[in-house]
């Protein structure tokens, strides 16, 4: 048996060594499920929206595990690099540029309001970063350009399917109108107020309200002398539950249809037996019969300690469908997940199913209605005309 010298053992040593890293970086190479696709992710997480904030970040965590588990994207695993942009355009703006300059992110999930949305579209756009606004629903966050998509309806399509809504299915003409003073709570009113006349809708009186406001005394005063026979009101759910509450306390009886951002059991929490009756626009389906839907209840109920909103809920879905549009487009290459996203036809959502989008990249999906009936969200319709409230295209 031939010796080997204490040089030789060295350098066989370090061969060893150097096979077992090449063997390594191959492996890794061959099956890379400890890389990562960055998304990152921008949410109201302190100040007056940290509510709506909490649950979309705890709705995108739970769908970047969910797809995780599943064995990711691409065989990488999905890494949500989130930012707090307090509802500010300003934190908008600054994160926006973080995400990009400090984290190389390229693919984005906006998880907050108007102003935030499209504050940051126009640097996401210009960086070609594919961003996808959850529930901002001011018009010019697709229009900042291609690489924007929404997962909301738009603010004044949802308006003009409230008056869709108001003048054909309930038949009421005579309406009294409250606004939110924000992007979201004036875009949405401003489709309704459009479309009124279309369906005999004469609306009395309009009043506006800032979003610190939480006593509503001289509007529900005019309100009630208007005597109409309907109230719409645009809002939050926190501004919506004091709001309806208010209304009801001073007899004013007639049916209120609230905004889409009333959807939350924190409104029927706050306005308490006074929200029994609201009707609330683009609100989900909470009770189908879909196994996805009803193992995402369960958890963000676990999670959160409340049940989900349709804030969650979108939420959840828009971090799913950037995952999908990554397959299929075999890509995490903006360019490509953009293109792909463009393409979608028949994507499954929580709140349903998406037909897909336009081109301003808008939402193409029927509007639900619920009511709230001992307590609980209850379906009271699904408006199916699209064309009543066509988003614009481009």
């Amino acid at each position: 048996m031939l010796k080997q010298t204490p040089r030789a053992k060295a350098m066989n040593g370090t061969l060893s060594l150097g096979f077992a890293a090449v063997l390594m970086l191959g492996l890794t190479t061959l099956n890379p499920a400890n890389a990562q696709i960055k998304i990152g992710f921008q949410a109201p997480l302190t100040g007056p929206s940290a509510t709506d904030g909490k649950s979309a970040q705890i709705a995108a965590t739970m769908a970047v595990e969910d797809i995780n588990a599943a064995g990711g994207v691409l065989g990488q695993k999905i890494e949500l690099v989130s930012y707090d942009d307090q509802a500010k355009s300003d934190q908008a703006i600054f994160t926006a540029n973080k995400l990009i300059g400090e984290d190389g992110v390229k693919l984005v999930v906006n998880g907050s309001y108007s102003a935030s949305g499209r504050a940051a579209a126009p640097v996401f756009q210009k960086a070609g970063v594919v961003m996808i606004s959850a529930y901002g629903v001011h018009p010019d966050i697709t229009k900042a350009g291609d690489y924007m998509f929404r997962l909301v309806h738009l603010g004044p399509p949802q308006g003009a399917a409230t008056a869709l809504y108001i003048g054909k299915t309930l038949g009421i003409k005579k309406v009294s109108t409250i606004t939110m003073d924000n992007d979201y709570g004036q875009a949405t009113m401003d489709g309704f107020l459009e479309a009124a006349p279309k369906y005999g809708i004469e609306v009395l009186n309009k009043y506006s309200y800032s979003l610190k406001d939480r006593q509503f005394g001289s509007i529900v005063a005019s309100v009630k002398r208007d005597n109409p026979d309907a109230v719409y009101a645009t809002g939050y759910f926190f501004t919506g539950g004091p709001l309806v509450a208010q209304l009801r306390a001073a007899g004013i009886t007639v049916p209120i249809i609230g905004s889409q951002a009333f959807d939350s059991e924190k409104f029927v929490e706050i306005a308490g037996p006074a929200a029994e009756g609201t009707y609330i626009m683009d609100s989900f389906d909470r009770d189908r019969k879909d196994e996805t839907l009803q193992k995402f209840f369960a958890e963000f109920k676990t999670r959160a300690g409340y049940s989900p909103e349709g804030v969650a809920a979108v939420t959840y879905s828009a971090v799913k469908l950037m995952a999908d549009g990554i397959k299929r487009a075999n890509s995490a290459d903006p360019a490509k997940v953009r293109d792909a996203l463009a393409a979608t036809k028949d994507f499954p959502m929580l709140e349903g199913n998406l037909n897909g989008f336009n081109s301003l990249h808008e939402i193409l999906m029927p509007i639900s209605v619920n009511v709230i009936k001992d307590g609980k969200f209850t379906p009271a319709g699904v408006i199916n005309d699209l064309t009543a409230f066509a988003p614009p295209e481009k």
